[in-house]
């Protein structure tokens, strides 16, 4: 085997993974630490930053020491986060103030003004908060730093970002560099923001300071990661057009590859692909996997008890009674966006049981995935004739055979269910020269486990129940964008 490894930070929503991952694209070691209950004072979608770094270094330590090649095998380091998070910190780089995530949408009435330049920029939204409610402390903001330039920082001393978190901030979509005339306009120091470093670049050494704190050996190579759902694109060899993947975690992304920029993509988003120069469509599913666990913790105490006593996982359970449930879940429908208080079960009878319930929230993924292929082919003149899944969702026989028999067509399982980590192993991988280029990289670091075809009949039984899911979308789209604007 050999024993040339990339350490990867996955840092996630809720908490953090650390794993050691060798050329080939085989993990080797892996650990988790959910992030711990946050003090009351905090606002719900507010984080300590320093819980980053310290579950960071902790799963760090663990994953080494869990791998049977010790830290000198390791050439090279990446860091891969969950996007639009900021933290203001002082000029040791020490916080200023919670972490304000991804998930938090304040923002300013100047914001508001400008949102037609602004665009989906939501940190420039979470910055200019600041600076209206916020003056005096807004004046001694050093850096505004995303948690890629946060983490990265405590690794090496680099204060950067790649353009797929920096994209977020008052960036020039043309130069994907910090644009003097969108700070202008937002009142937005450009002093005040990080480098912007392209993924795949090295950005310095493992320090004393962080050999110290995660095990990993001083003068490790520290490369430049990108966004989690980047780096699974990648991981999972989106890198051409024509090429889909859809990752379910506690949402669902659905991805496919662009070669340029697109403006404006109708309730889509296009953003800076860990390769540099090109380009991913995304559509956003919010709250899929956070639904599914809704249901679990609210309604599942017995199937749980069950798991406690058997060391099974509860989802097993619930899945073994909703695979009992035929396709179409009886006529049940779930909406999804719970996220927005939208969420709905339609058509909703006596005969229905909890199974159907379960089946009908991994039914509504599936029309969810769907939704974004057909926007994806029609805007982009293409047909794809496969997808590739990953993400939790993607460890389920059940939910893999409903991504197909609802999207009708081939499901394509990666070995490495996290694609996340192999995507930012092929950063370093390019990185650190091992491999000549991204394509030379995947077709080493990819690996298919299973495809899975779609069953005709269920397809058409899909197939009418995603005109009804539909009818239900178009009814409350004026919600949901008044609800994520």
């Amino acid at each position: 085997m050999s024993q040339r490894m990339f350490a990867i930070f996955d840092i996630g929503t809720t908490g953090t993974r650390s794993v050691i991952v060798d050329e080939e694209g085989r993990e080797l070691s892996k650990a988790y630490e959910e992030y711990p209950s946050k003090p009351k004072e905090l606002q719900t979608h507010e984080q300590l930053a320093d819980t980053f770094w310290r579950t960071s270094a902790n799963t760090m330590q663990r994953a080494i020491a869990a791998c049977k090649h010790g830290a000198e095998s390791i050439v090279g380091v990446v860091v891969a986060t969950t996007r639009d998070s900021l933290t203001p910190i002082d000029k040791q780089g020490k916080p200023l103030a919670p972490t304000v995530t991804w998930v938090d949408n304040r923002s300013s009435a100047k914001s508001k003004e400008l949102a037609d330049i602004i665009g989906p920029r939501k940190s420039v939204n979470k910055i200019m908060w600041f600076q209206e409610n916020r003056p005096d402390f807004f004046k001694k903001v050093h850096k505004w730093v995303h948690l890629d330039a946060y983490i990265n920082n405590k690794l090496c001393g680099s204060l950067a970002s790649s353009p797929a978190d920096a994209r977020f901030g008052p960036i020039d979509h043309g130069t994907l560099q910090w644009s003097e005339e969108l700070c202008e306009a937002t009142g937005i120091p450009i002093e005040s923001l990080t480098d912007i470093v392209n993924s795949g670049k090295l950005i310095g050494e493992i320090d004393m300071d962080a050999a110290k704190a995660t095990t990993l050996r001083k003068g490790t190579p520290v490369i430049m990661g990108s966004g989690d759902q980047q780096c699974s694109a990648l991981g999972m060899g989106v890198i051409e057009p024509g090429i889909v993947k859809a990752t379910t975690g506690t949402g669902t992304f659905v991805i496919t590859h662009l070669d340029e920029f697109f403006e404006e993509p109708y309730v889509m988003f296009c953003n800076p692909a860990a390769i540099p120069g090109k380009w991913i469509l995304e559509g956003v599913i919010p709250g899929t996997g956070l639904t599914y666990k809704w249901y679990r913790d609210q309604y599942c105490e017995p199937e749980m008890a069950l798991a406690a006593k058997t060391e099974t996982d509860a989802y097993q359970i619930i899945e073994s009674s909703a695979s009992s449930v035929p396709a179409g879940s009886e006529g049940l429908i779930m909406f999804p966006f719970m996220a927005y208080r939208l969420g709905i079960l339609y058509h909703l009878g006596f005969n229905h049981t909890k199974a159907h319930v379960a089946r009908a929230i991994l039914e509504a993924n599936g029309y969810g995935i769907k939704m974004y292929l057909e926007m994806m082919e029609g805007m982009l003149d293409m047909q794809f004739n496969e997808l590739r899944i990953d993400g939790g969702g993607a460890n389920s026989p059940l939910w893999r055979q409903i991504q197909a028999d609802c999207a009708n067509k081939t499901v394509v399982l990666p070995r490495v269910r996290d694609s996340t980590v192999i995507g930012a192993a092929i950063l370093g991988a390019v990185g650190t020269g091992i491999y000549g280029g991204y394509r030379e990289a995947v077709e080493n670091m990819f690996h298919i486990e299973e495809r899975r075809e779609p069953i005709p009949e269920n397809v058409e039984v899909y197939k009418k129940q995603y005109q009804i899911f539909n009818k239900i979308l178009n009814a409350e789209l004026g919600n949901i964008l008044e609800a994520t604007s």
